[in-house]
């Protein structure tokens, strides 16, 4: 019952951020950069195969806010590779267009991310402080009523994969000055 709960509360938000997409980003946050940073605990495997690993992940959402308002946003994940070394991957974004349907919204002091998968959402909220200078954030990531699994295609190696379960970590958030992406 309660993954029904959350899964609910995923799309949910995931059709909110839809709804209020008309709601301009606050001034304040013009020129300025937020970042939330999590980890992901999943039970996965690649798209056909029987067999299935236990990962861990590091998911990062980034968005710049131009002077006009205009969002660019980069989604990441990366972790460990099995033979040592960081592996890293990302899909960036310009407004609300880029994959996974992805749409940046605003609606007073808070930011909502919804994004749609193949059987599932992910939905990231940030909530700023009253002079927008700091934030807190929370990821949702959650399964479809009656859908197996999430299917999506790895941001690190292009794998087809099927996430079967997955456990969203605390999320944390910082809003830095100007183009967090430097390029």
């Amino acid at each position: 019952m309660r993954t029904t709960v959350w899964i609910s509360l995923v799309v949910a938000g995931v059709t909110a951020a839809s709804s209020y997409a008309a709601h301009a980003a606050p001034s304040q946050l013009y020129g300025k950069s937020v970042v939330v940073s999590w980890t992901e605990e999943r039970e996965q495997r690649v798209n056909g195969e029987a067999t299935t690993r236990n990962v861990g992940r590091n998911g990062s959402f980034s968005v710049y806010l131009s002077s006009t308002g205009k969002p660019f946003s980069r989604m990441g994940y990366s972790f460990s590779g099995a033979k040592g070394g960081l592996k890293s991957g990302k899909k960036d974004a310009v407004g609300g267009e880029g994959s996974g349907n992805r749409k940046v919204a605003f609606s007073g002091n808070t930011m909502s991310v919804g994004m749609g998968m193949s059987g599932g959402a992910r939905n990231i909220l940030a909530t700023f402080d009253g002079g927008f200078t700091s934030c807190s954030a929370q990821v949702l990531t959650g399964k479809e009523s009656g859908s197996s699994s999430i299917r999506a295609k790895s941001m690190v190696n292009g794998n087809d994969i099927e996430i079967l379960s997955i456990k969203t970590g605390a999320a944390s958030c910082r809003i830095q000055d100007g183009n967090v992406f430097g390029e």
